[in-house]
């Protein structure tokens, strides 16, 4: 859905926007596209949709006959005093995030499933480790949009490493996509393993790729360049196109080209990456640091 997804922000204004987010003026409708409108919600496809929208006692309902991680809605829902973050309601009332921009008014969600959607007041969190971290401002906000978790209730372990499973639920939480069936990995329990619906996900999409054919390696670590390469296929998933080819100041990445470089470029523009001498690419990337640049890169596409 090109062009809705997209918002152009000031690189500059990325981390104090992160921590209050800014209001848009006015929200732009998008034109020419097939939609369908309740009291207080209207949802758009770009993708010629049959859209049955429904609210009642603040959940608002959206069915679609062509709904998949390619083929997203819009969702503007006005908020008319309601507070909170909004989230996606599943069965026995369990919420999980929903992937959306605050336009002060209203707030613009990105579907790729129908869904149930109603504004949830988020738990207080307080993790302890978040003083001596580095973009603290970017974990709680991903924290109360319940995209990220702590280790414990008090403890996020910004230090601490992803592994291959936790990284591909962050993503496909972050993005609200669509949980996939994925058969083809044989150490990947299809019954048991929390995040088999995630890897679909990202398999389906050419995000992430096991260690070989069969093989995933759930509790593999994820270094910076992977990381990278996985938050740049996301972005060419949902649409979002940057122009920009800056030169990198990184010592280490000299020997970049093709996917990478490009990724890399991306992630740098917008803001993603840090200023620094080095990469790093080959280091393992540790929550804090992928935090942060999950934030940035979910604001500059619209979602967040």
């Amino acid at each position: 859905m090109k062009g809705i997804f997209q918002k152009t922000m000031l690189i500059t204004l990325l981390g104090a926007s992160i921590a209050c987010p800014m209001q848009a003026s006015a929200y732009d409708e998008p034109t020419n596209y097939v939609h369908m409108k309740t009291e207080n919600m209207t949802v758009y496809s770009a993708y010629g949709a049959t859209i049955s929208a429904t609210e009642k006692n603040g959940v608002y309902s959206i069915k679609a006959n062509i709904v998949n991680n390619r083929q997203p809605l819009e969702v503007v829902i006005f908020k008319n005093g309601q507070t909170g973050v909004l989230q996606q309601v599943f069965k026995k009332g369990i919420t999980e995030p929903v992937a959306y921009r605050d336009e002060g008014d209203r707030v613009v969600a990105t579907i790729h499933n129908n869904a149930e959607l109603k504004f949830v007041h988020p738990e207080q969190l307080y993790f302890s480790d978040l003083t001596r971290a580095t973009g603290g401002s970017y974990i709680q906000t991903l924290a109360e949009r319940g995209i990220i978790r702590g280790r414990t209730p008090d403890y996020f372990g910004v230090n601490d490493a992803l592994t291959r499973a936790q990284f591909s639920a962050l993503l496909v939480r972050a993005f609200s996509f669509q949980q996939m069936p994925t058969k083809q990995f044989t150490d990947i329990d299809q019954k048991k393993s929390w995040y088999v619906g995630h890897v679909g996900a990202l398999h389906s999409l050419g995000i992430i790729n096991g260690k070989s054919p069969t093989i995933f390696d759930p509790n593999g670590k994820i270094t910076r360049q992977q990381a990278i390469l996985m938050l740049g296929r996301t972005l060419d998933a949902v649409d979002f196109v940057h122009e920009d080819e800056p030169t990198l100041p990184y010592e280490d990445s000299r020997a970049f080209q093709g996917e990478l470089l490009r990724h890399t470029q991306t992630l740098y523009a917008i803001g993603a990456l840090d200023e620094s001498a080095m990469l790093r690419p080959n280091d393992y990337i540790t929550r804090s640091q992928f935090a942060k640049m999950l934030a940035v890169t979910l604001q500059v596409a619209g979602r967040l």
